[in-house]
C-alpha cells in the first residue's frame, strides 16, 4: 500500500508495509516519518523512523557511488523528532532489530531530506516521556537513577508528549469505541447529527465562551 500525493506523484510506503516479503524483492522506497534516533559515527550513520508507533532502521554507509560523506554528516545533525523523507532500498536485517517494530528488514539509505526540522533541544527526550514510573522506581531500587518527565512538563509540551505509545494507545481507543458505537446505532437505523455546542456560562475548564 502506497499513499500518493496528486501534486507531485511521488508515492510514499508506510513503515507498517515494509515487511520481510517486501523486501525479498529489494525494492527501492520512499518513506516520511518522524526521525525518532540518529547516531552518527565517522562514515556512518543509523537512523530510526517512526510513524504512530511503528518504527523502522535505516542504515547508511559513506561511498563512492550513491552516499557521501557530507550525506552522513547532514543526516547526523538532524534534529530528533523532524520529519524526513527518506529513499532506500529495503533489505532483510541480519539479525533481529529489537529496538523497532519492523524487527526483520532496514532501509539502506540513498538519500535523505529534510521536510520540517524541530526545534534542536526538546524539552524533553521522548524515550524518558515512554518510561512508567514503575520502571523508574525498579531502576531506583537497583541504584539507577533514570530520568522522569513530571506532568507539569508533559501538559506543557503536550504536543511531544502525545506521541507516546500509551497516549497513542488511549487514542486508538477510543477512535475503536467511537466507531462501534456509530456503526451499532447506524445499523438500527439512526442518524447522525452534530449540534452546536456555545454556552452561555463558563465551562469546567474555564475556556472562553460566547456572551
Amino acid at each position: 500500500m502506497q499513499s500518493r500525493l496528486p501534486l507531485s506523484g511521488r508515492a510514499w510506503t508506510p513503515l507498517d508495509a515494509l515487511t520481510k516479503e517486501l523486501a525479498s524483492s529489494s525494492p527501492t522506497v520512499l518513506v516520511r516519518a518522524r526521525l525518532a534516533a540518529v547516531r552518527g559515527k565517522g562514515k556512518s550513520a543509523f537512523l530510526v523512523l517512526r510513524q504512530r508507533t511503528e518504527t523502522v532502521q535505516a542504515v547508511m554507509f559513506a561511498d563512492d557511488e550513491t552516499v557521501s560523506k557530507a550525506m552522513v554528516k547532514y543526516a547526523s545533525a538532524i534534529p530528533k523528532e523532524s520529519i524526513v523523507d527518506v529513499e532506500g532500498v529495503l533489505v532483510p536485517a541480519k539479525e533481529p532489530i529489537a529496538s523497532c517494530t519492523q524487527s526483520e528488514v532496514e532501509l539502506k539509505v540513498r538519500g535523505v531530506w529534510a521536510i520540517s526540522r524541530a526545534a534542536g533541544a526538546l524539552p524533553f527526550e521522548l524515550v524518558d516521556a515512554c518510561r512508567s514510573e514503575a520502571e523508574v522506581a525498579a531502576a531506583a531500587e537497583k541504584g539507577e537513577l533514570l530520568a522522569k518527565v513530571e506532568q507539569n512538563v508533559r501538559l506543557d509540551n503536550r504536543a511531544l508528549d502525545l506521541r507516546t505509545p500509551a497516549s497513542q494507545a488511549i487514542f486508538r481507543v477510543q477512535s475503536a469505541v467511537c466507531q462501534l458505537f456509530r456503526n451499532t446505532l447506524l445499523s438500527l437505523d439512526f442518524q447522525e447529527i452534530h449540534t452546536p455546542k456555545l454556552i452561555s456560562g463558563a465551562s469546567e475548564g474555564g475556556a472562553a465562551v460566547f456572551s
